[in-house]
């Protein structure tokens, strides 16, 4: 008995065809990235000297109400005069600050502030702010550096 080709290429080629189209990535595992620009949350980040630590106060803009938390860390970037700009930075958090509240329309911002007691004398220390949301999806939103003499 003779085999007929052509039915067996088509059954071939539509099983190739089943094989390519259910292949391959179907969705980004990936979580997206918020379309929020957190960097605009906030504003005047500022670092100064009090007597005995670091005095962080900036602006938070929060009117929608969509982060829950600020996280605040440090990292030391070396003594004054011999500081590593362009090394990679190894934060460590000092602080978290609960922020959720219900959105309002008659408030624009609100002055945050933070103290900082654990810095050593002749040190730079570079600050950064990290606004969390419901999620907890976290993202760096601003950052300062100040030389502690």
């Amino acid at each position: 008995m003779k085999k007929n080709p052509a039915k067996y290429s088509v059954f071939y080629w539509l099983v190739l065809l089943i094989i390519v189209t259910g292949c391959g990535l179907k969705n980004n595992p990936i979580a997206s990235t918020p379309a929020i620009d957190y960097k605009n949350l906030v504003k005047n980040m500022e670092a100064s000297i009090i007597n005995d630590g670091v005095a962080l106060k900036w602006d938070f803009y929060n009117k929608d109400g969509i982060i829950n938390d600020i996280l605040i860390e440090k990292s030391e970037v070396g003594s004054v005069g011999n500081e590593c700009k362009g090394c990679p930075r190894t934060y460590e958090r000092i602080g978290r600050m609960f922020v959720k509240e219900t959105p309002r329309e008659d408030k624009i911002f609100k002055a945050l502030n933070f103290t900082d007691k654990k810095v050593e004398r002749d040190k730079t220390y570079n600050y950064r702010l990290m606004l969390c949301d419901a999620d907890n999806l976290c993202i760096e939103a601003s950052n300062t550096e100040i030389n502690f003499k």
